[in-house]
């Protein structure tokens, strides 16, 4: 088996993965620190980008976008780009394990002191979905009852010192913290809801092969997330699907001979983010911060209403239009946060486009305007792509007959919501 060809060392940028319209002919990009352009020509190419999000905070600095923007101008199909991940998290600094510490006593209290969420769920309290924490953080709010408090004091003393961290940044967050005279495990801190990054991906078979021939996909670039939260599920399917995309790129790679490289066509793709390259303009922080206040409004982070996210697509649209073309990058590392800041962009209109369309709550997606799921008709998948320009939007059956295991009980059952406010 011949060995892969690896790209040249260094910083480099992917931008585009090149076809001829059907096959992957190879990739392109640039160096992030001297803006020199890469030609990758490849019979076979594997995105596992990671996911697309909204950089909420430092801890959440790292899930970009640029795999979605790359698979969506390739011509891939996406999907489940309704569900995104809300968490909860303290107001003043960022902080891990919650879901190890509400078995262990932890408790979400409203500014009665009451254990709230076990008005909505006496079975699962706050020992739920991150999801579901945060909807029942919004009602208490709404009803007068906030700000919300994070409260250890229940926890044993044993728990305590298990669950308090020592290294990595969480250990330097806790020294840092205690040196000011803030400890978490002692004092009741105030929480808040924060949206951090998709769920969606594209599609791929179990192999990882997308409609596009030679191009697979792994990890979450793909969709296999269920839109709730499944602790150290990244790590499971990290390993297998990356396993799987490999050698099935691999197979395919010794069953195809390699076809022409369009160097031209691959130029003129590279150079729609290349000339942006050495001008002065609008910084891309301010469009991936606009597009994060679009996603964290109450109406579309998580209680989310057909007005909220059309208010949301039409910020999108106005964006896109006059502010992008004004985008601006004075050296090459500021142009690969300019291409992260455009594919920010093109995840949030997926996100809003597939929350829209889909007129019922399931999971992690809560519709307030369509509070109940609706399986006669949206035990669908929502698929989006682009064709010929045009952004098209269709769904797909789950295919439940094919499925050795049928769903048979629903999580969600297990909660019970205030009546939705009245629209003006």
């Amino acid at each position: 088996m011949r060995k892969a060809r690896r790209a040249p060392s260094g910083p480099w940028v992917i931008t585009d993965v090149i076809t001829d319209g059907e096959r992957v002919t190879g990739a392109v990009g640039f160096h992030a620190q001297s803006g020199k352009p890469v030609y990758i020509r490849a019979r076979a190419v594997l995105l596992a980008t990671n996911t697309g999000g909204w950089k909420p905070s430092y801890h959440q600095n790292t899930p970009a976008s640029e795999g979605v923007s790359i698979a969506w101008n390739a011509g891939c199909a996406m999907r489940n780009f309704e569900f995104w991940k809300v968490w909860n998290v303290p107001v003043d600094f960022a902080w891990e394990g919650q879901t190890g510490l509400l078995p262990k006593g932890a408790r979400f209290l409203n500014n009665k002191g009451e254990d709230f969420m076990l008005k909505y769920s006496p079975k699962f309290g706050a020992k739920a979905d991150p999801h579901y924490n945060t909807r029942g953080m919004i009602c208490e709010v709404r009803a007068g009852n906030g700000p919300i408090l994070f409260d250890c004091s229940k926890m044993s003393a044993e728990d305590v010192e298990t669950m308090r961290p020592r290294a990595g940044w969480m250990g330097l967050n806790d020294k840092k913290l205690r040196a000011m005279g803030m400890d978490f495990f002692a004092q009741k801190l105030e929480w808040m809801p924060q949206v951090r990054h998709t769920y969606g991906g594209i599609v791929a078979d179990l192999d990882g092969a997308t409609a596009i021939k030679g191009l697979y996909a792994a990890g979450l670039a793909r969709n296999p997330d269920p839109g709730v939260y499944m602790g150290g599920w990244a790590t499971c399917i990290t390993a297998t699907t990356g396993y799987s995309a490999g050698e099935a790129a691999a197979r395919f790679v010794e069953g195809h001979d390699a076809v022409p490289f369009d160097k031209a066509y691959a130029a003129d793709r590279l150079n729609g983010i290349l000339r942006y390259l050495g001008r002065d303009g609008i910084a891309p922080k301010d469009v991936i911060a606009d597009m994060r206040e679009v996603m964290s409004a109450p109406d579309v982070a998580l209680m989310k209403t057909g007005r909220g996210l059309s208010r949301g697509l039409d910020r999108v649209a106005e964006v896109r239009e006059e502010f992008l073309p004004e985008l601006g990058a004075r050296d090459a590392h500021e142009l690969a946060k300019l291409f992260e800041a455009t594919s920010t962009v093109l995840l949030t209109d997926l996100c809003l486009t597939a929350a829209l369309a889909r007129k019922e709550s399931r999971a992690g997606h809560y519709r307030e305007d369509y509070p109940q799921r609706g399986n006669a008709n949206w035990l669908k998948w929502i698929e989006q792509r682009q064709v010929d320009g045009r952004h098209e939007l269709h769904t797909v059956p789950v295919p439940l007959d094919d499925y050795p295991v049928k769903p048979y009980r629903y999580y969600m059952d297990n909660f019970t919501w205030p009546e939705p406010p009245r629209a003006d």
